[in-house]
């Protein structure tokens, strides 16, 4: 893992799989090191903030933002605990719009613009457009994709 203190310029996190994926686990547990790594850092070190280090949600990988999901307790819910994630590292989980509403995820805003009937994205993301990833990876000195 890159010394996330040094960079100058974001890290970008790109999901796309499914809640079920193996590499979606993955992708939380390097999320997860990048903070823990960044936690280390002094006090005279610019230390990581959610503008260096954006989590983008395309394809699949969507239904993680769904606040509704629910598996008995015998199987890991990586949906959970991507929001746990998020909600303890204050960071927020970008999503594009079109995937999630395509999926059934969707926000207060989207769901009355659509007229659907109500609305189910968890705290700690927020649903964006493309441009929002473009603009990062052309920022990103580092870049992961699961």
């Amino acid at each position: 893992m890159p010394n996330t203190s040094t960079l100058d310029t974001p890290i970008v996190m790109l999901m796309t799989h499914a809640p079920s994926h193996p590499l979606t686990k993955r992708a939380l547990e390097c999320a997860q090191s990048l903070c823990a790594n960044d936690s280390k850092t002094t006090v005279e070190q610019n230390s990581l903030t959610t503008t260096d280090f954006k989590i983008f949600l395309y394809s699949d990988a969507v239904m993680l933002a769904n606040r509704l999901i629910w598996l008995p307790e015998d199987i890991e819910n990586m949906a959970k605990n991507w929001q746990h994630f998020a909600m303890s590292h204050d960071i927020t989980i970008q999503v594009c719009v079109s995937a999630a509403l395509a999926r059934g995820v969707t926000d207060a805003d989207n769901a009355t613009r659509h007229q659907l009937q109500g609305d189910n994205l968890a705290d700690g993301f927020e649903l964006v457009g493309l441009g929002e990833l473009a603009m990062h990876l052309h920022r990103a000195k580092t870049v992961y994709q699961f």
